[in-house]
């Protein structure tokens, strides 16, 4: 049963959301929060947790072994939050198309209007205890829901460390779909 689930959550996205990566059904399970009401395809291993920051519902997608979380730092943040006024998605593409501040400009930037989403890669660099300067692979998805709400997913790892955890990120960050 866990076959025909990743099969249709996968098969369902189109064509130009599919994974570069091929998902087997092996090592992936689909997470679905009835709260919520996301999915998501999730590796085996990993944990999802859900909790409530300033009143919206988020999943924070959690690496198997506690040294993964911290030598590559991975963060992986999901939540359907309200659509701030003026805020679309062609504004946020031309935002992460320039480099602001420690943001580098977005290495890649997929918009498709139809499906009301965006994706993004960036690099962004910050300075952490002791003054040491760590750069950070950055992960974004924004999907328009309605005229109110947009589903955000965001993954990060340590530039050091993305290589190894891309494909476990862009599975998790690409298969998110709101809806039963």
């Amino acid at each position: 049963m866990l076959l025909l689930l990743a099969t249709s959550v996968v098969g369902s996205t189109p064509l130009q959301w599919r994974l570069p990566h091929p998902v087997r059904a092996t090592g992936i399970y689909v997470y679905a929060d009835p709260v919520s009401q996301l999915r998501l395809n999730v590796p085996q291993g990993w944990g999802v947790r859900a909790e409530t920051l300033n009143g919206i519902r988020q999943l924070r997608v959690v690496p198997p072994k506690a040294d993964q979380r911290e030598r590559a730092a991975i963060d992986v943040v999901i939540r359907v939050r309200p659509l701030l006024a003026g805020e679309s998605l062609e504004r946020m593409a031309s935002y992460y198309k320039v480099a602001r501040g420690d943001r580098e400009a977005a290495d890649v930037l997929r918009y498709l209007s139809k499906d009301s989403r965006l994706a993004v890669e960036y690099r962004e660099g910050r300075y952490v205890s002791s003054r040491l300067w760590i750069v950070r692979r950055n992960l974004a998805l924004f999907q328009r829901l309605d005229q109110h709400r947009l589903l955000e997913a965001s993954c990060a790892a340590n530039a050091s460390e993305y290589k190894t955890y891309r494909r476990n990120l862009e599975t998790i960050c690409y298969s998110v779909a709101y809806g039963k």
